[in-house]
């Protein structure tokens, strides 16, 4: 927060003016800054600042010379408390974020170097010298150089400036002239990844200015023509030369550690190559087979790499430089902006293949993808009924881009791939029109809506398909269902900023999608009037479509609140509206969408199986149809009605329960006065209220609740006593654990939702679901016990532990 003056800061800035006042009006002191000294200033920069005066002496400048104000500055600075800061008018926060500090060595380039110092060899220089070799490099030269050169991938990878790392490596300027082959394909193969990452990176634009930098010193690429082509053979030759050799020595376990690291570079080459070229062009499952083979090979290969670090040249005590032999940290720094972060660390060998290592196995998650030829759960074939859509259902592929956000944490290249091969995967399923097929089948596998099935005699009614041609249409125009998946690709502070812009358009798509339902109710009864009861029926139970886009809305509602979890966004005295709201409103909307699914899905299957029997009466002997000279089955008796979404309503009324007992907590405590608040001076919660639900204002299902209504709702739950309200959060607790106790194979049952929750995606789901029963049950223990009034006189705020889940903390007693 920014502080007001205190009087003592603005005396002492008085006084520093004062002084520079008095000083001007002195004569110069000798050691005044010349303008041959201050050489910054273009001399007709110069001139303009001095106003133009004739009689003035050009050759001094400034005219006005430096004041020592480092006393009143620090004088003034210890009247500030720790977080604050003095606002001038012209001089905010934004001007003291953008400052240079001066000494600094992470911001002042000056600060590395010594005046004594010799500038950093070029890759000429240091051939001239002999700081570099070119050729005959020994095994232990050539391992040490691959491995620092790998190093900077990874330092590149994690937002570091290309010239900062990379091309620190004085090799890498200049391929061409290398004379030994090992080291000379290596670094070209280098350089061509660079090239392909880089495009593959701004082909799935899910980067931002803190997670890569996608320009550098592109005049050192340009050198030498990039041909990504040829590197895979070129790799293979030098490998299969390499091996050769080994065979001829007593001892080649140093070379075959060269093997390794180049049989590692060309698989992982080839499946970053083959990703990029699916934007360019259409590729088959085998592509996308070869890509997974390559990437168990790259998986097996890094244990041997590891086991072998020792065995190249490592870095000197105290350099910065990732290698002794061909690399200059400093060569680029004076060629950056001013302002250009300068401390650079470059990562050590271990830490690079282990980052290497969970790429790859990011990689290979990545290419699970491809079973899932859907948005949500859209699926391979057309489903004929509503029993056979329940037990094809699939695990939906949001979850599974909810997931893998969360697996791939800041590695923008494993987030960009997912994005290449997703696109890829829906182009060969739907050919020319992927997302338009892509959206039709979510809706069909979500509720199954006769209209979209192709066997069904409606879907042959040219109005029907107009209708459902515009709709789909406009989905894809607003955008909003492909932008949902594209924003899975951001790292999780940009998803959370995104994600309150997106459910603003949910808005528009939820018009249509009633206005669409509507005239499908409209066709019903005009069919129905014909006489006409098969299509009739087909387009009623028509809230097919506004559930489908109401539930989706409500998904990202609940993904962006609870987000603010994650982020450690939230104050602990937010914590009792944070919770509120999905305890009143959007789990609640949720379990009545999936109800409502379900019914509709129960309605179908119904009336096909009496479809069924009626055709039955009507055919051949034994009660089963004759169609095509074929028998068909007889429909079974007693058949168990599926329940596709049971499971999931069952996990949405454990979150009830949790989000429940957490709000009536907070008001327990905060009533108990145990919760810190801020001093009211400082604090507007209608501001903080209005701010946390402000993506949820323009949206007319479920409708915004203002500031007024949640505080009349809050203070008709805080009437009771405070032992009354640790109670009723009790309960909420035991009912959160009596539901999550009936999941009995969690494994299956709650694998299509757990992204959802945002579980610790590293545990088993059993493992997981045992979490959040512990939280249910040590949190219902803390609040019985704070109902029979323990600790009643001691008024300290609980600790709040998300150590165990990120969304639901145990609330631990001090």
């Amino acid at each position: 927060s920014v502080a007001e003056q205190p009087p003592d800061f603005q005396a002492a800035a008085a006084a520093a003016a004062a002084a520079a006042r008095a000083s001007s009006s002195s004569e110069p002191e000798p050691d005044q800054w010349s303008a041959s000294e201050c050489g910054f200033l273009d001399p007709d920069v110069q001139r303009v600042m001095r106003g133009g005066g004739a009689a003035e002496d050009i050759t001094q400048y400034p005219i006005h010379g430096w004041v020592d104000v480092t006393g009143e500055f620090n004088d003034a600075c210890s009247e500030l408390q720790p977080g604050e800061l003095a606002q001038d008018m012209m001089f905010g926060l934004f001007e003291a974020m953008s400052a240079i500090e001066i000494m600094d060595p992470k911001m002042d380039v000056g600060m590395g170097f010594d005046r004594l110092d010799l500038p950093p060899p070029s890759f000429e220089a240091a051939i001239a010298m002999g700081a570099i070799k070119l050729d005959d490099l020994t095994a232990s030269e050539l391992i040490g150089v691959f491995d620092a050169l790998f190093a900077c991938i990874v330092s590149w990878l994690e937002g570091n400036s290309m010239d900062q790392v990379l091309f620190t490596c004085l090799y890498l300027h200049a391929p061409a002239k290398i004379k030994d082959r090992a080291l000379r394909v290596f670094c070209t193969a280098v350089r061509n990844l660079i090239v392909v990452i880089k495009n593959i990176i701004a082909v799935a634009a899910v980067n931002e200015e803190e997670d890569f930098q996608l320009y550098g010193n592109s005049a050192l690429l340009a050198a030498e023509k990039a041909q990504p082509g040829m590197v895979f053979a070129s790799l293979k030759e030098v490998e299969d030369e390499v091996v050769r050799k080994c065979k001829q020595l007593a001892a080649p376990e140093d070379w075959m550690a060269v093997v390794h690291r180049l049989r590692f570079m060309r698989h992982l080459f080839q499946v970053v190559y083959q990703v990029e070229q699916m934007a360019n062009i259409d590729i088959g499952e085998e592509t996308l087979n070869e890509i997974y083979k390559n990437l168990n090979v790259a998986s097996e290969l890094l244990p041997l790499i590891r086991r072998t670090l020792d065995r190249g040249t490592q870095p000197e005590k105290g350099s910065d430089a990732p290698n002794p032999m061909g690399f200059s940290p400093r060569i680029h720094d004076r060629s950056q902006p001013p302002a250009f972060p300068r401390s650079i660390k470059i990562k050590d060998r271990p830490t690079s293949y282990q980052f290497l290592e969970e790429m790859v196995a990011r990689f290979k998650y990545a290419c699970k993808v491809i079973k899932h030829k859907d948005y949500y759960s859209a699926l391979v074939k057309t489903f004929q009924s509503p029993s056979e859509l329940s037990f094809s259902r699939v695990s939906p592929s949001q979850n599974f881009f909810i997931e893998y956000s969360k697996k791939s944490g800041q590695c923008i290249l494993s987030r960009s791939v997912l994005q290449s091969l997703f696109s890829a995967n829906i182009r060969l399923m739907h050919g020319k029109l992927p997302m338009k097929q892509f959206l039709r089948h979510s809706v069909q596998s979500f509720n199954s809506p006769p209209v979209l099935n192709a066997k069904h005699p409606v879907a042959a009614d040219p109005k029907v398909q107009q209708h459902l041609e515009n709709f789909f249409r406009y989905c894809i125009n607003m955008n909003t269902f492909t932008q949902f998946i594209r924003i899975c690709g951001f790292n999780r502070a940009r998803q959370r900023d995104k994600l309150a812009r997106l459910i603003e358009n949910f808005d528009t798509i939820q018009v249509d999608a009633a206005r669409l339902d509507s005239l499908m109710n409209q066709m019903a009864n005009e069919k129905a009037m014909e006489g006409n009861e098969p299509l009739a029926t087909a387009l009623n139970h028509s809230t097919h479509f506004s559930t489908w886009v109401l539930y989706n809305c409500f998904r990202a509602m609940l993904i962006f609140l609870m987000s603010g979890f994650e982020l450690e966004l939230y104050a602990v005295h937010e914590f009792l509206y944070i919770y509120w709201y999905p305890y009143e409103f959007l789990v609640g909307f949720l379990v009545s969408a999936l109800t409502r699914t379900e019914n509709i899905l129960l309605a179908l299957e119904e009336y096909a199986e009496h479809q069924s029997k009626i055709q039955g009466n009507n055919g051949g002997p034994g009660g089963g149809v004759v169609k095509n000279n074929r028998k068909m089955p007889k429909p079974k008796k007693n058949k168990k009605q599926q329940r596709p979404y049971r499971a999931e309503i069952v996990f949405y009324h454990a979150l009830l329960s949790l989000c429940g007992g957490m709000y009536k907590a907070m008001g327990a405590l905060t009533k108990d006065g145990r919760v810190r608040l801020p001093l009211s001076k400082f604090d507007n919660e209608e501001i903080r209220y209005n701010r946390r639900f402000l993506p949820f204002a323009t949206l007319t299902s479920p409708p915004p609740v203002s500031y007024a209504e949640f505080k009349s709702i809050r203070e008709h739950m805080m009437r009771p006593s405070v032992e009354e309200l640790y109670s009723y959060a009790a309960k909420h607790f035991d009912q959160a654990r009596n539901v999550l106790e009936t999941i009995q194979n969690p494994d299956q049952e709650v694998q299509s939702i757990r992204c959802i929750f945002n579980i610790k995606t590293n545990r088993p789901i059993g493992l997981q679901v045992l979490d959040l029963l512990q939280i249910a049950r040590t949190n219902f223990v803390v609040m019985n016990v704070l109902a029979r009034g323990h600790q009643k006189e001691v008024k300290r705020q609980p600790e709040f532990d998300f150590s165990k889940h990120n969304y639901f903390p145990i609330i631990k007693l001090k």
